[in-house]
């Protein structure tokens, strides 16, 4: 069973996390503007590849890379990859606040399919908590589908397949190093996009574009990473709700930096989406008492 103070750890981790990833998606939907997707999509894992995976199988060698999880680690890698090809997608011909409030559904998609691979225990509190905090992540967001798409359908799968790349993290932190697990976090997304860049790359960025581009990778390797530890000390169910944490730092970026303050509404759904997770926190804290 885990510990207390790993749970806890596991939960500020993922909130740290959480409170850092809006800048590769703010970047990723700026740099949209001028570069196309499926070069923005080639940056964001080339630049992960290149600035870590040499690097980690320098120091940890063939054994860490090549065992029993590979298998797993690939899978988990492709899943990442469709989740942020599919959401580059949706963003670039749909409003940000729209893509990610359907693609919040993956921490639902968690709660459930963590029962099923990880044997994880479900209860009533964690599912209630999961769809409180969707429900609260629409009152922030309070996006309009009077056009929904097939951008919006991109921004649905994404979140699928978000869901599952988490719940694989977990499983692979079980037997894997987590260095190890980031490099392969960058690897299926990096091969494929590299392979087939002659058929799409009609892009000249300048060099501004190309540094932002690799600074994408940079933020991904430290927010990946702190997830990963995260899912190391705590339960993929457990976790699940603190994803909605990610529109509470999207909006204290508004108000700090565009001093954008929320209305009625906004405050109401923001005290919905810390609730469901204090709730998760307090039920785990008695658990061990």
């Amino acid at each position: 069973m885990l510990k207390e103070q790993n749970v806890i750890l596991g939960i500020s981790l993922l909130c740290l996390g959480l409170l850092i990833a809006p800048l590769y998606d703010a970047l990723a939907k700026y740099l949209s503007e001028d570069i196309g997707i499926l070069e923005i999509i080639w940056g964001r894992f080339f630049s992960h590849f290149i600035f870590l995976v040499p690097l980690v199988y320098f120091l940890k060698g063939k054994k860490e890379f090549i065992n029993q999880s590979t298998k797993h680690q690939l899978i988990r890698g492709t899943f990442i990859f469709l989740a942020t090809a599919f959401f580059y997608a949706s963003i670039s011909q749909i409003p940000l606040a729209n893509a990610l409030s359907i693609m919040l559904i993956a921490p639902i998609v968690v709660v459930f399919m963590s029962s099923f691979i990880l044997r994880e225990k479900l209860n009533s509190l964690k599912i209630f908590c999961t769809f409180f905090g969707f429900f609260g992540t629409l009152l922030v967001i309070q996006p309009g589908f009077s056009e929904f798409n097939y951008f919006s359908l991109f921004a649905l799968f994404s979140g699928f397949f978000y869901a599952m790349y988490l719940v694989y993290t977990r499983r692979v932190n079980f037997t894997s190093d987590p260095w190890v697990s980031l490099c392969y976090t960058a690897i299926p997304g990096a091969l494929i996009m590299t392979i087939f860049l002659p058929f799409y790359w009609d892009s000249d960025p300048n060099f501004s574009q190309i540094i932002l581009m690799g600074s994408i990778g940079l933020v991904v390797i430290l927010v990946h990473f702190i997830f990963i530890k995260a899912y190391q000390n705590a339960e993929a169910s457990i976790l699940a709700p603190f994803h909605y944490f990610e529109i509470v730092s999207n909006m204290l970026i508004s108000v700090l930096f565009f001093r954008d303050i929320p209305n009625i509404i906004v405050c109401f759904g923001i005290l919905c989406i810390v609730s469901s997770g204090v709730l998760i926190t307090v039920r785990q804290k008695l658990n061990y008492e």
